[in-house]
């Protein structure tokens, strides 16, 4: 499994693979036996209610529905409507449209089908109220985006809103203050926006999104068929083995060295402009995983730290998973998931706090599960291990990192923190593709279908389907030209006052790999010095 799924599973207790009968009924003997040996005993301290004494005469209230059509549903009761008219003021320099709906009116209506996100101010009031409970069932039956807000100091929802809200990334703003106070470089009343927006962004569902490939691979294989002799084509095997996990690749790094002065440059970099940025899409013209050099998991005890390594390597142009830049929306388990799924390189942020903390630990036991590659910066001493976490890092980089200062300190003339990204682009451009088959078993087919026509098409034609890039040293084919990198600009060289470098990312030597994103090529490519200015560039890029 993959997304949120497979992250919950990777730190499963035990994995079962079922085959027969006999392999069920023993299933049903480790379950139980795994079940009394990891159950904890002691008082539950959550309010929990038995479900036969439970009222379900809530889930099946009849909604009044609306007659207004928006983008943005803003749904609260009496005890949140201050917080929900300061969302909406936030929301209208976006010109998105938005509406507040009061459902705790004797002639409250509720709009919900009609717009484009939910937007929930959570209150005690509201989760008393059944048409609040009826607007939430609506809105998770139509597949509507979700963002709560917490409008509430000291309160957490139980019952069946706590279940709702489960997992999904909500926002505590309780008035004017905790709305625009400061936090970090940004306030929480512009992060809500963000996100928002994000959620505003069309986005097709697995099966909507499944019916289009499948056309279009349709209209591919029609194709094949008429230009090949013999048809269906030979047909390769693809069994899949379930319990091998993929493997990372390890890599030998260069000592750092530079003979000119190479210091130390900080720039920072603020979300108070954020704006959601526009959805990529694949060649289906659908929304995708965004391939992306590393993820940063930490614990959040560390992100002030973290925040200003993350802008170092922003300023070199690596391509970073960050949550509160804008990586996290919706549910937490699955943006975490995807963001796993996508780095090449994990970079942990290791404190005590990371050991013991739950999403920490499901964020890396699933990098594990899907074979990534980590760069390991500890951020305090005496932090201790399971045996594990120290299989999976060991003969990865790993540095001591307790204040920012230190990474201004240099080895051999060279920066820390460039020393830290050299390694990473060099490791991720290491790692082999992480081919994501989440979908249906019919698609797999069709998917694996068009490959094998593919290589018909190529083998009757002698025309070698598979080239190796002559940038990066990968092999690609022409339906899988994405993935390589480029420099944004030149080379300065020549042993002058200043280190050797890309000025575009800081890296040192000319066969580096690159910072932006391009496709492979197979043309022969030569370095070409300008002496007018003592730079370089390859030809072709």
């Amino acid at each position: 499994p993959y997304g949120a799924l497979g992250a919950i599973l990777a730190s499963a207790i035990q994995s079962i693979v079922l085959t027969d009968d006999s392999s069920f009924a023993h299933a049903i003997s480790e379950i139980t036996k795994s079940t009394r040996t990891n159950v904890k005993k002691g008082t539950n301290t959550v309010n929990v209610k038995d479900p036969s004494e439970m009222n379900n005469e809530d889930a099946s209230t009849i909604l009044p529905s609306g007659s207004s059509t928006c983008t943005v549903l803003i749904c609260t009761v009496d005890d949140g409507s201050a917080v929900a008219q300061l969302v909406f003021d936030s929301l209208k320099p976006t010109q998105l449209s938005v509406i507040i709906e009061n459902l705790s009116k004797s002639n409250a209506t509720c709009s919900v089908a009609k717009c484009t996100v939910f937007v929930p101010i959570l209150t005690p009031q509201l989760e008393q109220t059944t048409l609040c409970r009826a607007a939430f069932e609506q809105a998770r039956r139509l597949s509507k985006p979700i963002v709560p807000v917490m409008a509430v100091k000291k309160w957490r929802p139980e019952g069946w809103l706590g279940l709702v809200i489960a997992g999904r990334i909500f926002f505590r703003i309780f008035d004017q203050d905790t709305a625009y106070k400061p936090l970090y470089d940004s306030n929480r009343i512009t992060d809500l926006r963000v996100e928002i927006e994000f959620a505003c962004q069309p986005m097709p569902s697995d099966a909507e999104r499944e019916e289009i490939e499948k056309k279009a691979i349709q209209k591919e294989l029609d194709d094949c068929k008429s230009k090949l002799s013999t048809w269906p084509p030979m047909r390769k095997s693809r069994i899949v083995n379930l319990t091998k996990v993929r493997q990372p690749v390890r890599i030998q790094f260069p000592e750092p060295h530079a003979d000119s002065y190479f210091d130390h440059t900080h720039h920072s970099v603020s979300r108070l402009t954020f704006k959601a940025p526009p959805m990529l899409v694949d060649q289906y013209g659908l929304p995708k995983r965004r391939p992306i050099d590393c993820m940063i998991s930490y614990q959040w005890d560390k992100q002030d730290l973290v925040r200003q390594i993350y802008e170092d390597m922003n300023m070199r142009r690596l391509q970073v998973w960050f949550d509160i830049w804008g990586s996290m929306q919706g549910s937490t388990n699955d943006a975490m998931a995807i963001g796993v799924e996508c780095a090449k390189i994990i970079i942990v942020f290791l404190s005590k706090a990371y050991i013991e903390s739950t999403n920490c630990q499901l964020e890396f036991r699933y990098a594990i599960q899907r074979g990534k590659a980590f760069v390991v910066l500890r951020t305090e001493p005496g932090i201790v291990m399971e045996q594990y976490m120290l299989e999976a890092i060991q003969g990865f980089p790993q540095y001591d990192v307790y204040s920012y200062n230190t990474l201004k300190q240099s080895i051999n003339g060279v920066p820390l923190i460039d020393v830290i990204v050299q390694n990473i682009r060099l490791l991720a451009q290491a790692q082999p593709p992480d081919p994501i088959d989440d979908c249906s078993a019919e698609l797999f087919e069709l998917r694996s279908l068009v490959d094998d026509a593919r290589d018909a098409l190529n083998a009757e034609t002698g025309i070698a389907r598979y080239k190796i890039c002559t940038r990066c040293g990968q092999q690609y084919d022409d339906y899988s030209k994405d993935g390589c990198k480029k420099h944004a600009e030149y080379f300065l060289g020549g042993g002058g006052l200043l280190e050797d470098q890309w000025v575009c990312c800081r890296q040192q030597t000319a066969a580096s790999p690159g910072c932006i994103p391009c496709q492979h090529i197979d043309q022969p490519r030569v370095f070409v010095e300008d002496p007018r200015y003592g730079s370089s560039t390859w030809k072709p890029a």
